[in-house]
């Protein structure tokens, strides 16, 4: 199922608008699990700042998604166009994704990874900031580790 343009713009949008309060936080850390399981462990602190497994294109992708979002600069449409999938971009333009980047999502900035489950082409991100509430990030990848689907939306850690 893909979303038009409208909804990725009124699920981004209201995603910051809606995250006005101060953060909680869950955690989880790397797994020994198969690339195919997500890989995730039980959450020992509300506080602690864990790192992505950038052993997979999905925790390599998430990765470089956050390092973006929390970049001095804003994020440009050379920042994007090599990762997204034509099925991605026929629903919301490089152009539209950066803006919603640059004006809904980094002015929250900066964002903490407090857990992380992923597999190979699939992976969600609870992200933290002073200033939202908790997000969580999914990215997901076709065969090629090009970006299909991306969405951010209320973390249900926690």
């Amino acid at each position: 199922m893909t979303l038009s343009i409208r909804s990725w713009k009124t699920v981004l949008a209201s995603v910051f608008a809606a995250s006005l309060s101060v953060t909680g936080c869950s955690n989880a850390d790397e797994s020994t699990t198969s690339s195919d399981e997500p890989q995730s462990e039980p959450q020992p602190s509300a506080t602690e700042a864990v790192d992505i497994a950038t052993d997979t294109p999905a925790g390599e992708e998430s990765q470089r998604i956050v390092d973006l979002l929390n970049a001095e600069e804003d994020t440009t449409a050379e920042d994007w166009e090599a990762s997204l999938h034509p099925s991605f971009t026929e629903d919301v333009s490089v152009e539209e994704l950066v803006e919603l980047f640059n004006q809904n999502l980094r002015p929250a900035q900066p964002f903490t990874v407090t857990n992380y489950e992923g597999g190979d082409r699939q992976a969600v991100t609870t992200l933290t900031s002073p200033i939202s509430d908790p997000l969580d990030m999914t990215v997901t990848l076709d065969t090629d580790a090009l970006i299909t689907g991306l969405f951010f939306g209320p973390s249900t850690d926690g």
